[in-house]
């Protein structure tokens, strides 16, 4: 094709160290230590990590974030202890860690270099008189990102969540989906409130030790997410739904209120799993009566405009339920639909499928494509094109929860019309 864009990203498998995803897990819970059994470099990038996600929970909340690191020790592994093992570091580590920050509970994450060279953490940590946890993933060798997340996850529940009698109208969230502070909480907060429910505790990464033992008293679990049918998001939920057998505590994780329509479901799915279907009938209620002031008043300057959309997102990032919706909402005309070169075989056919269970809207070859661009008042896409005459919406990368999204979208499409044509210009949705 001969259609430029910037940074459309060909790469399809994900290659990620399950270190920084243990860090995640418990990244504020008060009363623990994590050490990485690794060289320092390692424990670098989780602290850049760290940095980044403190400062963006700290903006978030205005300034009213009460939360405090746990802090992260590394063993700093040097090449004597890459051939003659480091077991005798992790233990003056782990004296360290008692000594400065009196913690209940040391969280050990194993590195790539602690796998090739054997050491036993598990044996290390079974030696110490407070509880100290050995992760059983090793960096890139057996695990990932994700599977280092859940597999601490599930240490914490373990070892220190209890049984505590139910407390009604109470929810704890599984999963993270930005945090605390952020925007998918906090819309999901509201949307709790149609049915005068409130969030006590959101596992693992916001709980200290102590309200970790308490949490069970929540009477539902909501786990945190935007597709059910993802392979990581599965290990969330299979987490999640062995806490709630422990415990006797309903989990809703089948659905996610992501987009306008899948918010009504989730609002409907909520009312089953509670049995208050009349507030799930309430909560319907308002949210369409908002949405639907919403495209009244966008209608008044985007119907009968038209628009082109271009994807070079994979399959699992691509979405376009919503979008296509919204159009169909706003009475926007969509002339055709650009892919991108950067799809294999298989994935084109995937992006296709999608495509035409969401539209009737032709398939452009590159002539066409020209033709349809210089037609329409505005391009919708998923990558920035090389185009400084066209007008471009640039579409986010995930679906906020609630209809944020389209909401985003539908003002990035009228403030756009006001630039001049011959500036065309990049708004990001």
């Amino acid at each position: 094709m001969g259609i430029e864009a910037k940074r459309v990203m060909k790469r399809r498998n994900a290659c990620s160290c399950s270190m920084p995803g243990v860090w995640r897990a418990v990244s504020y819970v008060e009363g623990a230590v994590v050490i990485f059994h690794s060289p320092r470099a390692c424990a670098h990038v989780a602290r850049r990590m760290d940095i980044n996600s403190y400062y963006r929970n700290l903006t978030t909340a205005l300034g009213e974030c009460q939360l405090q690191t746990t802090p992260l020790l590394s063993t700093d592994l040097e090449e004597d202890e890459a051939v003659f093992g480091g077991e005798n570091r992790l233990r003056r580590t782990i004296r360290y860690a008692v000594e400065t920050y009196h913690p209940r509970a040391i969280f050990i994450a194993n590195s790539c270099v602690s796998g090739v060279i054997g050491d036993d953490t598990e044996a290390v940590a079974a030696e110490m008189g407070i509880p100290v946890m050995a992760v059983t993933a090793h960096g890139f060798l057996d695990g990932e990102y994700f599977k280092g997340y859940i597999d601490a996850a599930r240490l914490l529940a373990d070892r220190f969540m209890k049984s505590q009698p139910k407390e009604p109208g109470t929810v704890m969230l599984v999963g993270d989906c930005g945090g605390i502070y952020g925007e998918y909480v906090q819309t999901l907060s509201k949307l709790l409130t149609h049915f005068s429910l409130r969030i006590t505790a959101h596992f693992p990464s916001f709980l200290s030790l102590d309200a970790l033992e308490k949490a069970s008293s929540a009477s539902l679990i909501i786990v945190l997410g935007r597709r059910a049918e993802d392979s990581r998001q599965k290990m969330l939920i299979e987490l999640a739904a062995e806490i709630g057998r422990r415990f006797d505590m309903p989990v809703l994780g089948d659905i996610y209120p992501i987009g306008f329509q899948k918010t009504l479901a989730w609002l409907r799915r909520l009312g089953e799993v509670t049995g208050d279907t009349a507030a799930a009938d309430r909560a319907v209620a308002a949210e369409e009566a908002a949405f639907e002031a919403a495209i009244a008043a966008g209608r008044k300057s985007l119907a009968g405009t038209k628009t082109v959309f271009c994807a070079g997102r994979m399959a699992q990032y691509f979405q376009p339920d919503e979008l296509f919706f919204l159009l169909d909402q706003l009475g926007v005309e969509l002339l055709g639909v650009q892919l991108f070169d950067c799809y294999s075989d298989e994935e084109r056919e995937k992006i296709l499928r999608e495509v035409r269970r969401c539209t009737s809207a032709p398939l452009l070859a590159e002539e066409d494509f020209e033709r349809a661009v210089g037609m329409a008042d505005y391009v919708l896409t998923t990558h920035e094109l090389l185009r400084p005459d066209v007008r471009q919406v640039y579409l986010p990368f995930l679906s906020g929860a609630g209809w944020k999204s389209e909401g985003d979208i539908l003002r990035a499409m009228e403030r756009i019309q006001h630039r001049q044509l011959s500036r065309g210009g990049l708004i990001y949705a």
